[in-house]
């Protein structure tokens, strides 16, 4: 007795025969999937599982990692960038406390660019960058907070406002 046939996320066939759950292949090669098609049985087709809030913390830091231009300067979101564009964010400020507004300081963006920058730009550089992150967080608690999570909660519509 063949009972439930439904497809799985790999293409194969979940269903219960003789009340042992089993995963049949989608070919009809296979005893069981013919005996599924000779009893003229629908196949459920699959459905994938509801998004979870950890579907939307990977999604998160996927969009952190991969950062944003701003001003032509690709900002990425790995831990050691964005202890590196702290501390050098820091340094501008104690430059810019001590009335220096023009030292120079190299900052290599994600494209492998090197920008000289000043002390504010460096400063806005940062406050831009950190602004985004809070944002990020931002949407993601608030699509964490929809019951349900929508299934395409990756789609940058729901991501707007962090662009």
């Amino acid at each position: 007795m063949i009972e439930n046939p439904r497809y799985a996320q790999g293409g194969s066939i979940l269903a219960t025969i003789d009340g042992v759950q089993m995963s049949i292949p989608d070919d009809m090669g296979n005893r069981h999937r013919r005996e599924i098609a000779e009893l003229g049985l629908t196949i459920a087709p699959y459905v994938p599982p509801p998004p979870t809030g950890d579907d939307v913390n990977s999604e998160r830091q996927r969009r952190i990692v991969a950062g944003a231009v701003f001003n032509g300067v690709h900002v990425t979101g790995r831990d050691e960038d964005i202890m590196n564009l702290t501390n050098l964010a820091l340094a501008a400020q104690v430059r810019m406390a001590s009335g220096d507004t023009t030292t120079l300081t190299t900052y290599r963006d994600g494209g492998n660019v090197d920008h000289d920058l000043t002390p504010p730009q460096m400063l806005t550089l940062w406050q831009q960058a950190s602004a985004r992150v809070s944002a990020i967080y931002a949407a993601s608690w608030a699509i964490k907070a929809m019951d349900p999570i929508p299934a395409d909660f990756a789609n940058d519509s729901h991501w707007e406002s962090a662009q």
